[in-house]
């Protein structure tokens, strides 16, 4: 059975066993034209998958409303994903998105809410219809036309990221794109998709952050499966043309790279690793990485300011290139994330060692001002917070505090040192001088992940000093004084501003579907 059938059938059964969420294939009691759709993704690119699937489902039915003459449609959708015997439910019914997570052991599914730029993006696409220009045919890249019936070939860009569509009737259309291909049919009967209830503590109104689209007279035919207007036929642009792969190639010279972790590792390794879980998947997305090497440090028990650490770091990263002479890192790209680009800024602005014109450091995540995750954990270990984090840091062993964490504290708030603070400022201001390319993050949205949810706890719960934070660090105090006008929203600038968290910008969890702003994998992967 291919994996594609599978997943389907998947989606069906769960529709039917898991009666929180769904109820499958009930007749609405509103009558419409207009069906429940079965979309299929392809993912082409690994650093997409969800879950760990490259294909999936997702069903999703439509709430049509006519004012004023102008039509408007809110698809409700549901999909489901398993990974580690973990089964995810993801619903969005009127405007509100869920998602609920239950061990296969048939314990109590959690229910939460979520925000909608999460879900498969269904009413992105559906929007993007509405946009849709008729063209003359799609190509592949190698000059092959896509078969479809004349006057049914179109172009439509979902969040920026184009497409070709081909419509086949009554049969549905299929969407091609450089990292995906969808294929989207009509399902028999209205789904009626149902929101799950919420689990108990959490609110009992989820924020409404899916709005209706209008819709054309193209992406009617399009999402009922009506013919084309004669008209739209006759207005023919040029063909489309889509590449077959959008891989990046190495703009610069090839170099030897190594990756300096943040906090929270407790083993240490005193040669550089070939391979190290903290960090995501990055095979094929190095381009300029003529070598990969991972450091093992301990971050538990050491903070960044010591001298000691930061030698270790500087003799870590001096191993990799040959042509580093005593204290110079030469020809090498530094990759850090968290912690770790303050402890290659404190080491660069103690003069441990210092970075030659040939090296690139790249900096993700960084907590540059600190995290005000620290000043919450020492909070907490005095119980001076709320009695579920409070039995959350006992258990886990994070009281009391350790120096790693400790050194976290936010610069100039209450568990800041001024020796922590002057420690701070001279960090910034080497990474401001030598940090070629930093990812922050505004955001701690994220993309779908076994740990998502527990980074929106950590971003709503703990005492940020803004809402533009992964998580773990705000954007303020990654940016290190770099201006906000140098940063950018797509994965091709250099400053990239994402809506990811702590764990995300680790590359962890790869790339979101459609949306430029969730992809820090191809973000690197073009950089250089």
């Amino acid at each position: 059975m291919s994996s594609s059938l599978l997943n389907s059938i998947v989606a069906v059964v769960l529709l039917g066993v898991l009666p929180f969420t769904v109820q499958a294939f009930q007749q609405d009691e509103v009558t419409t034209n207009w069906p429940s759709l079965h979309f299929q993704f392809a993912i082409k690119r690994d650093a997409m998958e969800v879950h760990g699937q490259a294909e999936f489902a997702v069903l999703a039915t439509p709430t049509v409303s006519i004012s004023d003459g102008s039509t408007r449609v809110l698809y409700d959708t549901f999909a489901a994903f398993m990974e580690d015997e973990i089964l995810y439910n993801y619903t969005l019914v009127d405007g509100d998105a869920y998602v609920a997570g239950s061990y296969l052991n048939g314990s109590n599914a959690v229910v939460k809410c979520m925000d909608a730029d999460i879900l498969p993006p269904v009413n992105a696409i559906v929007s993007a219809l509405s946009e849709a220009k008729a063209v003359s045919s799609v190509l592949t890249s190698n000059g092959t036309v896509v078969p479809c019936l004349p006057g049914n070939s179109f172009k439509a860009s979902v969040n920026g990221i184009d497409f070709g569509v081909c419509f086949s009737g009554s049969s549905g259309f299929k969407m091609f794109g450089t990292d995906m291909e969808i294929v989207v049919e009509y399902v028999e009967h209205h789904v009626d998709i149902q929101a799950p209830k919420l689990s108990d503590g959490v609110k009992n109104d989820c924020e409404e952050i899916a709005l209706s689209s209008p819709v054309t007279s193209i992406a009617k035919s399009l999402l009922t499966g009506g013919s084309i207007s004669s008209e739209v036929s006759r207005k023919l642009e040029a063909a489309f043309e889509f590449s077959l792969k959008d891989s990046c190639s190495c703009k610069s010279t090839p170099r030897p790279c190594i990756f300096i972790h943040g906090l929270g590792v407790l083993t240490e390794e005193e040669e550089n690793l070939d391979s190290y879980d903290y960090w995501g998947n990055m095979t094929d997305h190095t381009p300029c990485c003529s070598s990969i090497k991972y450091a093992m440090l301990n971050t538990v028990n050491n903070s960044w300011t010591d001298e000691i650490q930061q030698q270790k770091v500087c003799d870590h990263i001096l191993e990799v290139s040959d042509t580093s002479k005593g204290s110079t890192v030469s020809d090498t790209i530094i990759v850090s994330h968290s912690m770790g680009g303050l402890m290659v800024a404190g080491a660069i602005a103690n003069g441990v060692c210092s970075l030659d014109s040939s090296t690139t450091w790249v900096s993700t995540g960084a907590p540059m001002s600190g995290s005000m995750a620290s000043d919450y954990i020492q909070e907490s270990c005095k119980d001076n917070t709320n009695l579920l984090m409070e039995k959350f840091v006992e258990t886990t062993g994070f009281c009391p505090a350790d120096d790693g964490i400790k050194s976290l504290a936010y610069e100039h708030e209450s568990y800041s040192t001024p020796e922590l603070d002057e420690a701070y400022e001279a960090a910034k201001k080497a990474y401001r001088t030598n940090v070629y390319a930093a990812m922050c993050s505004n955001s701690f949205s994220g993309i779908i992940s076994s740990y998502q949810v527990g980074f929106w706890v950590l971003g709503s719960v703990v005492s940020h000093k803004s809402r533009k934070n992964d998580g773990m660090v705000e954007f303020h105090s990654c940016a290190g004084g770099i201006p906000k006008s140098k940063f950018g929203k797509n994965y091709r600038d250099r400053f990239y501003v994402a809506k990811l968290n702590h764990y995300d910008v680790a590359f962890k969890t790869g790339d979101a579907l459609l949306d430029k702003s969730k992809m820090p994998v191809k973000w690197f992967e073009c950089l250089l």
